[in-house]
């Protein structure tokens, strides 16, 4: 693991060579005096390292909704789902009636 700490100036020094081993690596601390002040990690691993913690976060969200009774039992959500798909296709219907009506006058 000594090779996850390196200094600031050995990074500058070969960025280009460190951002294409971060590809293919964990993300490494770079120090300055002798310190920690930053962590660099390939772009795919921030955005994976994000999607987790939203998953995560949505997983503690939902525990404390189901202990606090926040919750809607399945068959309402399907029931409530069906609902409002027939109301779109009853409004998109209504919306196409006038058009087929007013082909229907012309051809006729």
């Amino acid at each position: 693991m000594p090779d996850d700490i390196i200094s600031l100036t050995e990074f500058k020094n070969d960025a280009s060579g460190w951002i294409e081993r971060l590809q293919h690596r964990p993300p490494v601390v770079l120090t300055q005096n002798g310190r920690g002040k930053a962590v660099v990690q390939s772009y795919e691993g921030y955005q994976h390292q994000r999607f987790a913690m939203a998953l995560l976060k949505r997983i503690i969200q939902g525990q404390a909704d189901a202990a606090a009774g926040r919750t809607i039992p399945h068959e309402q959500v399907l029931a409530d789902l069906h609902a409002r798909i027939e109301a779109i296709a009853a409004a998109k219907a209504a919306e196409a009636a006038p058009a087929r009506a007013t082909r229907r006058r012309r051809s006729g």
